[in-house]
């Protein structure tokens, strides 16, 4: 080594204030190794996690921890710039005895891109670690892996660095800046490279793997910049007596961390799963019996599971992925759901079955992708620990990793997809392929992970495109998925069988199981091809449901008045929030005496909690005939999915025949006596009776046959010919007989020769919705990243932050905090415990509400003092104060996306609602 360390005379992390105990700044150098240290760690000590890296870059595993050790221990030579370093002028001055005025908006993760390009580059082609070859017409040199590597590994502030620049050198101190960080690398090759050559890879290898590549910097930056792991110092040690030093740190971060893998078990049944009580018998569902015995290839496979509702589906689900896991094909399981209801839902399933997916005296974490007050004590929540680091904020506009770390962990919907078992919204998942900020570490945590994506059926075709670009993704770095659906049209199955394939590079498959009787269907893709198996039904979850078509709202309240007096108790299915208030409302007014609830999407989470909790006990699975008595749901699509309860009966407003087909999924979904008990014989309610809100499906019908009838809805379902051949259907056939129905509903809505008996009055809004369905799918495909192009700015043209990042078009929402003004005091509107602020959240959308509003009645200090105790910070969200008026109501203001002031009412009766 040097005798003369020019590099210790840069700092890489500061504290805030002089009062902070310990040493005023950590060295660059040191900060540099603790991060390689954690790399070290990880990928010596995760085999699974190494083999992983290993196939993706085409390197053999004692090369790829070498080199991304390495590269990982230069992930901020960024910081080397006099512009970077004058911003702690206290740790400048103490550590090069001098002031400087230099400064900059370039950021140091773009810094250290263009150091390596102009300066370091050569360092490494002089010493031989790599050569270059340049273009035969200009003295430029193409590009290298190393160049790729360098770009995954310095963009680790969420984004790639920029490609291109101007003022480099007014950003760095003379030659001293660039020796000092030259010197630094001689020394580092060395320590961690043994002077061995960089080894042959293919460029589009190390492209793909970039974007992993990255998400592994992140973490390792943020578990490294943790300060209760590695303490600042000052004091300065050789770089091999402090590799020695940090890698011992490094061991005991890692062991806390949560993030090392847990030997899962050999064996998972269906009894695991469900948690039966001791006098219950479990029998498995035909899908159920198959997911246990399907032989499993030995790569990585796509499953798509088509049944009724009440199969199965997810149990089977589970023994799949746990079947994977136990013969190495996976590490863990991230579920990604349609709403945040479902994925409640799905996490009080995967409460039961969690424990026994591992090895005894394992501590895997099982993480909900939303605070939830469920949250069981026996389940690590955090995935690794927060930093309770001063570090400085940089200045430079990147946020320092401690900082950063803490503000995304503070969010458990992006900490689900780090823990073993994850559960949370599809959103989640889909911004790993769009240009988020830290999507990298997004699709890290999903590297080892068996995908399994419910409701397949419920994307819309922007979603589905992303949802394809997604398998495509998970899919290239061998990754498993299981997508569980209702029926699903021909052309959509076939669309994400091509995108799985595509990214394995295999020959795309061609569907053969598309008759009537294919369903329900199991259909499994691997690297020897495609299997269709058609699955046999249960007696059980074989039935007729007759359908009647109702007209008049009036004929709704006579039925609800004859449901009160039979005792039976009934729900009715709104497709809008509007309508759902309205008509509780109505009904209320008019019947004062009635039991009646009112479920929807814009309900504090602890509200909406409780009111699912509500829904649940009344006519979830064991509610019984007092709970059930004269009870009436007035509901939205929340009870369409992944809710257990079933109503004796039922009401909904018209949509499209897949979501008819899974809202009559509720109505008598158990069996039970007359009096609403649980029995297990035949039901004794009768053949159920689906009660559809629709308008009259004529045969000639006025070009505005839906919209006049349900003037708000009109725009939730657009494509107005699908929904004429949905109640056409309907009304014609009388009745349905599930399974045996589900492919002739589909097709008869969904497929060409269906869309050609659609009645001209209605092919306007049939051409609009195709058209707004075909730009949805050329957006996502536009705002998809291409892995192929690999972690560099060029692979769009713009970085959105994560708030912001469109998973769903048409529903840009805010999380909107929910606070009491009482007695001088700003309090959660949730009086929970725990979460208390998670609980007191509820989405809205942004055009609604954007960004606080001034409150004249209340003191600046403490909205600012309240907004500092949120979920990072408040950084994602808007905190809404609110006072007490008329009845239950609250009332506050905000401002919209136009900047106008909008007032703001609550209810925990009735939810958020904004004029």
């Amino acid at each position: 080594m040097n005798s003369t360390t020019d590099y210790f005379r840069y700092w890489g992390k500061a504290k805030r204030n002089e009062e902070d105990s310990g040493e005023p700044y950590h060295l660059l150098a040191y900060h540099s190794l603790d991060v390689a240290a954690v790399a070290y760690e990880l990928l010596t000590r995760n085999a699974s996690l190494r083999k992983k890296l290993s196939q993706l870059t085409k390197l053999d595993e004692k090369a790829l921890v070498q080199w991304l050790v390495f590269f990982i221990a230069l992930h901020d030579i960024g910081k080397f710039s006099d512009s970077f370093q004058s911003l702690a002028p206290d740790a400048l001055n103490a550590l090069q005895n001098r002031v400087t005025d230099r400064t900059s908006s370039i950021r140091h993760d773009t810094l250290g891109f263009h150091l390596w390009k102009q300066v370091l580059r050569d360092v490494f082609v002089e010493a031989k670690i790599f050569t270059v070859k340049k273009t035969s017409k200009r003295t430029r040199t193409l590009p290298h892996p190393v160049d790729i590597w360098i770009g995954a590994v310095t963009g680790h502030h969420g984004e790639p660095p920029k490609s291109s620049m101007t003022g480099f050198d007014r950003c760095f101190e003379g030659q001293q800046d660039f020796q000092a960080v030259t010197q630094y690398v001689n020394d580092l090759i060395p320590l961690l490279l043994e002077d061995t050559p960089f080894p042959q890879c293919d460029l589009g290898d190390i492209k793909t793997a970039s974007w992993w590549i990255s998400g592994f910097g992140v973490l390792c930056d943020w578990l490294g910049s943790n300060q209760e792991y590695f303490p600042y110092r000052a004091k300065e040690i050789s770089l091999t007596d402090y590799w020695k030093v940090t890698k011992k740190l490094a061991e005991k971060a890692i062991n806390k961390s949560g993030l090392m893998p847990c030997s899962p078990t050999e064996r998972l049944t269906l009894e695991d799963i469900i948690q039966p009580s001791k006098d219950e018998t479990i029998e498995p569902t035909p899908l159920q019996s198959l997911a246990k015995l399907f032989p499993l290839k030995e790569t990585s496979q796509l499953f798509i599971l088509e049944d009724v509702t009440g199969a199965g589906k997810t149990e089977a689900a589970i023994l799949i992925a746990h079947r994977l896991m136990s013969s190495g094909q996976a590490e863990g399981v991230y579920f990604a759901l349609p709403t945040m209801a479902t994925a409640n839902a799905m996490y009080s399933r995967m409460a039961k079955a969690y424990q026994h997916f591992f090895a005894p005296g394992s501590t895997p974490s099982l993480v909900l992708a939303h605070g939830a007050r469920e949250m069981s004590e026996q389940f690590t929540e955090s995935v690794f620990p927060r930093s309770f680091s001063q570090e400085k904020h940089y200045g430079d506009g990147t946020t320092p990793a401690a900082a950063h770390c803490n503000q995304w962990l503070a969010d458990n919907r992006k900490k689900a997809l780090l823990a073993e078992i994850g559960v949370g919204t599809i959103d989640q998942a889909l911004l790993g392929v769009l240009p988020s900020r830290h999507q990298s570490l997004r699709l890290l945590g999903m590297l080892d992970k068996v995908l399994v994506v419910d409701e397949v059926h419920a994307c819309d075709a922007y979603m589905r495109s992303l949802l394809c670009a997604l398998l495509k993704a998970h899919a290239a770095v061998g990754g498993s998925a299981i997508l569980l659906t209702a029926t699903l049209p021909k052309n959509q199955r076939q669309e994400l069988l091509d995108a799985y394939t595509k990214g394995k590079q295999w020959d795309l498959p061609i569907l053969e199981k598309t008759g009537e009787k294919d369903y329900p269907l199991l259909t499994a893709l691997s690297d020897q091809g495609l299997t269709e198996k058609v699955v046999e039904t249960r007696k059980s979850v074989q039935r007729t449901v007759n359908v009647r078509l109702i007209n008049q709202q009036s004929e709704i309240e006579t039925l609800l008045e004859q449901v009160i007096k039979n005792g039976q108790c009934v729900c009715w299915i709104r497709n809008t929030v509007i309508d759902a208030r309205e008509a509780f409302k109505n009904l209320k007014d008019a019947h004062p005496e009635w039991q009646i609830d009112l479920f929807h999407a814009r309900f504090a989470l602890g509200d909406r909690l409780d009111i699912e909790g509500r829904v649940l006990k009344r006519f979830g699975k064991n509610s019984t005939s007092g709970q059930r008595t004269g009870q009436i749901l007035i509901a939205t699509q929340v009870v369409e999915q992944s809710l257990d309860a079933d109503w004796d009966e039922l009401i909904t407003d018209l949509a499209p025949i897949d979501s008819i087909i899974q809202r009559a999924g509720r109505l008598q979904r158990h069996t039970r006596d007359i009096n609403g008990n649980r029995i297990s014989s035949e039901d004794q309610r009768g053949e159920p009776i689906l009660h559809v809100f629709s308008p009259d499906p004529v045969e000639e019908p006025s070009a505005d046959w839906y919209a006049d009838f349900f003037k708000k809805a009109k725009k939730v379902y657009a494509n107005h010919g699908q929904l004429w051949l949905t109640a056409r259907q309907l009304k014609l056939k009388g009745k349905f007989h599930m399974p045996d129905d589900a492919r002739t509903l589909i097709e008869g809505v969904y497929s060409d020769e269906a869309e050609s008996r659609i009645p001209s009055s209605l092919l306007d809004s049939v051409y609009e919705s195709i058209g707004t369905a075909s730009a949805e799918s050329s957006l996502a495909r536009l705002n998809a990243l291409d892995i192929q192009l690999g972690y560099a700015d060029e692979s769009t043209n713009r970085w959105w932050d994560e708030a912001n990042t469109p998973t769903r078009l048409g529903e840009k929402t805010t999380t909107v905090y929910l606070a009491r003004w009482i007695n001088g005091e700003l309090l959660p509107w949730s009086d929970e415990s725990r979460h208390t602020w998670q609980q007191s959240s509820v989405s809205a959308r942004t055009y609604w509400i954007n960004s606080e509003a001034e409150h004249l009645n209340i003191p600046n200090e403490l909205i600012e003092s309240c907004k500092a105790r949120l979920p990072a910070g408040g950084k994602w969200g808007v905190l809404v104060p609110l006072v007490p008026g008329d009845e239950d109501y609250w009332s506050g203001v905000a401002l919209n996306e136009e900047g106008g002031l909008v007032t703001v009412s609550y209810s925990n009766t009735t939810g958020l609602d904004v004029k």
